[in-house]
């Protein structure tokens, strides 16, 4: 029986004697897929741990937008502040506007006595963050108390 030798089929002799295990290359290619693979792996990781910080950030704004809206909405005749209110969260800044702003609820042509009295007013909150421009904006509508100029006279 010509090609074979004494019981090793594949192997590859050196000085008479098989020699098993990896070769240098086939090491070197099996390293390379690892590298490779905690490369991709260490990526995915760095990704989501900026979208969890994002969404973090983002429920915060929101949480403190709310805030601000419901304090807003139960004191609406109280001035807005004069500039932006910071706060920080976690290492984050966060710029809080509030906005009032009186609307009509009907068209101007047809403005009477009983559309003056309904008066509603808008309360917009604003929050920016982060390096990143990042805004939520949160509005409400309160309707407020006739003006004084057009509730009737007493017995009228």
């Amino acid at each position: 029986m010509m090609g074979q030798t004494s019981g090793v089929s594949r192997s590859i002799l050196v000085h008479g004697k098989s020699a098993a295990g990896f070769t240098v290359i086939e090491t070197l290619v099996a390293l390379t897929l690892l590298a490779a693979a905690a490369g991709v792996l260490m990526a995915t990781l760095g990704a989501s741990s900026r979208l969890v910080r994002d969404v973090r950030e983002n429920e915060t704004a929101l949480w403190l937008a709310r805030s601000r809206l419901v304090e807003a909405a139960a004191y609406p005749d109280r001035p807005p502040p004069e500039d932006d209110r910071p706060d920080q969260y976690e290492g984050v800044d966060y710029l809080t506007r509030i906005e009032y702003r009186e609307i009509s609820p009907v068209p101007e042509i047809a403005v009477d006595k009983v559309a003056r009295a309904l008066r509603l007013i808008e309360i917009r909150v604003l929050v920016s963050w982060g390096a990143r421009p990042s805004k939520i904006q949160l509005t409400a509508y309160r309707k407020l108390g006739p003006e004084p100029s057009s509730m009737p006279a007493p017995g009228k």
